[in-house]
């Protein structure tokens, strides 16, 4: 559908603008600025009945919230940027609570974890009864039940053959994340809702979304300055990508293998960090295998995954010194940390191993270090998996209070 939108638009002469950033300049009609929705399509609507028998599947033996409002689904194109400023299309998915009052909500604009980087693993695409990858459509229907506008939108690279998904890319992650938030913005008014959003925007993302909603704090002031944002709010939060390589090496060939499409064989070499037996089927593999699958093959154990000397390079600390073509790309995509002074809570897992609690911390220091207002709260007996069910009605709280601080004009 989207590859044939492109190519009627091109056969009338119609054209992207590929200038960074674009949402500030005039709309021509040669050009679709970044976080313009180009197609809406309305897909059902889930009444309470419904959604207290469907939500407690995401939230397994933590207690389930009692659904309050019906909530009507969408399913929304718009445009946004790859990594290197081209134009792309994001599908996302967006929640609405039916009111019977008109009322300004909350928006929460979220990204999930890893599916996968090929386009079968789209999150958008999750049938958890078949394969779970995170009962991500309960898991939005619970906020938005709850008073909240949700926009979920499928990271840049999905839905389309030509990329893999830009797994792991502060900038293609971010400006996914700020176009969301302006898409949500034009998306009202429609369909006589009574809800709108309000300025009390917040991203959040669990585990490699956490680096996505970090991604939208860094590069908001450069990219989307206008656009609101109260808060950031990450679950068993991947901030530091070479962090992840040495805690979570099952991720690490995925990382390589978009960085390889990103940057070019020249810069990163899968064949110098990967043990020779992985890689007569590297690029199929890495490509196309969702995170259930791809976890089990790979494994975590870095002995087995690894060269010899690629291991004893990262975790001596000496990957700058010995591969420094992947420690700058790892680097500059790390998010979080770019002084951008937005709140954060930050959600953590005491038994996670894929992200450690020392790393967490790591992180948090850094964060506050940096300017942001962070709290931080770790759960005991909760691993990576459970991190968003844990935190949830933490989440809605500290969520309420920034909304009612910024009703106050506090900052």
């Amino acid at each position: 559908m989207m590859q044939k939108l492109t190519r009627i638009l091109a056969i009338f002469g119609f054209a992207i603008l590929l200038t960074i950033p674009i949402w500030s300049q005039t709309v021509a009609s040669t050009q679709i600025a970044s976080g313009s929705i180009i197609s809406v399509e309305r897909i059902k609507d889930f009444d309470t009945a419904e959604l207290k028998t469907s939500i407690p599947s995401f939230f397994e033996h933590f207690k389930a919230p009692e659904p309050k409002q019906s909530v009507r689904k969408y399913i929304v194109h718009f445009a946004s940027l790859d990594f290197n400023g081209s134009p792309v299309t994001i599908k996302a998915q967006v929640y609405i609570p039916l009111l019977t009052e008109a009322a300004e909500l909350p928006v929460y604009v979220f990204a999930s974890g890893t599916t996968g980087i090929g386009d079968a693993n789209a999150p958008s695409l999750e049938k958890p009864q078949e394969r779970r990858w995170g009962w991500y459509e309960q898991n939005m229907l619970a906020y938005a039940t709850l008073g909240h506008i949700v926009i979920f939108p499928d990271y840049t690279g999905f839905n389309d053959p030509t990329i893999p998904q830009r797994y792991f890319s502060k900038y293609a992650e971010g400006y996914m994340m700020l176009d969301a938030i302006r898409a949500v913005t034009a998306f009202f008014p429609r369909d006589g809702l009574l809800a709108k959003p309000s300025k009390a925007v917040f991203t959040a993302g669990y585990s490699q979304g956490g680096h996505a909603a970090m991604a939208a704090a860094d590069l908001r002031p450069s990219y989307a300055p206008e656009t609101a944002l109260a808060g950031v709010i990450t679950y068993g939060s991947t901030n530091d990508v070479e962090a992840l390589i040495r805690e979570g090496p099952a991720y690490a060939p995925l990382i390589f293998y978009n960085y390889m499409s990103m940057y070019g064989r020249d810069e990163i070499r899968p064949e110098d960090y990967l043990q020779d037996k992985w890689l007569p089927t590297f690029e199929q593999d890495a490509s196309t295998m969702g995170v259930d699958i791809f976890q089990a093959y790979y494994g975590f154990d870095y002995k087995k995954l690894y060269r010899p000397e690629f291991a004893a390079s990262i975790y001596s600390g000496k990957l700058a010194q010995d591969y420094p073509q992947l420690a700058r790309r790892l680097a500059e995509n790390h998010t979080g940390l770019s002084g951008h002074g937005i709140p954060a809570l930050v959600i953590q897992g005491a038994d996670d191993f894929i992200v450690t609690n020392s790393s967490q911390e790591k992180f948090v220091l850094a964060l506050r270090a940096a300017g942001s207002t962070v709290r931080y709260l770790v759960f005991n007996g909760v691993s990576h998996r459970y991190t968003r069910m844990a935190g949830f009605d933490d989440s809605l709280s500290w969520m309420a209070d920034r909304t009612k601080a910024l009703l106050s004009g506090q900052p």
